[in-house]
């Protein structure tokens, strides 16, 4: 029974194939920025005022405003976009424009839950800037959306892709979710957590920074996460 305790409790929270992965997509995104991203110079995003101001408005306005604040955040505040409910239709120009801009969709449900939806926005937008890269990320193909929540948590937005983000594994049951949680996320915690605590290393952050904010499942995996980087 000891011997079992102890090879469970030596289990890393993300196997080693997988770390290996999220490195190499790393440092794919690395040599695939440009002046448009420049991820060198991301900081971490946080759920706070000073962050997100506080603002009453239309749900339509305050997506809007959590939208502008996100590319703000991200660098790509110089991207002309707009912002419709799900159903009318996203469309990722390579090049956008005033007369052919960047249109993201979202849901109108999730502007009560801001997190999950600052969540969204982050990873539709990192979705836009892994489609126009050179080069596709490792293993992108039908993982397009894992590789664009990494983006995501590497342009600052860890925090919230991690605290939405199901309790499963890639690949695992979607009806493991929990009910509280409204984003549909493709990465598991465990994934976000190590990709966090990359991130935090790379950009020379304290992880207590980032730590402070996570929701309390996510503590004890980002701890864990640490040791791996």
């Amino acid at each position: 029974m000891n011997a079992i305790l102890q090879l469970f409790r030596s289990t890393p929270v993300v196997d080693e194939t997988t770390r290996a992965w999220i490195r190499d997509v790393h440092t794919w995104a690395v040599a695939q920025q440009d002046d448009v991203r420049p991820l060198d110079q991301a900081h971490l995003v946080l759920p706070i005022r000073e962050h997100f101001p506080a603002q009453v408005q239309s749900p339509h306005e305050a997506a809007m405003a959590t939208l502008m604040a996100i590319a703000r955040h991200g660098g790509l505040d110089s991207i002309p976009m707009q912002l419709v409910p799900a159903g009318y239709g996203a469309r990722f120009p390579a090049a956008p424009t005033a007369a052919e801009p960047l249109v993201l969709e979202y849901d109108p449900l999730l502007w009560t839950n801001r997190q999950a939806l600052v969540a969204q926005l982050a990873r539709d937008l990192a979705g836009w800037w892994m489609y126009t890269r050179r080069e596709p990320a490792p293993a992108q193909a039908g993982n397009e959306a894992h590789v664009a929540e990494l983006v995501a948590v590497w342009m600052g937005f860890g925090v919230f892709l991690a605290n939405t983000a199901f309790i499963s594994r890639v690949g695992g049951c979607g009806q493991c979710a929990s009910p509280a949680i409204d984003r549909s996320a493709s990465l598991g915690r465990p994934e976000i957590a190590f990709a966090l605590a990359c991130f935090c290393r790379d950009r020379k952050i304290a992880p207590r920074e980032a730590r402070a904010f996570l929701e309390p499942p996510l503590k004890g995996l980002f701890r864990q996460a640490l040791r791996l980087v």
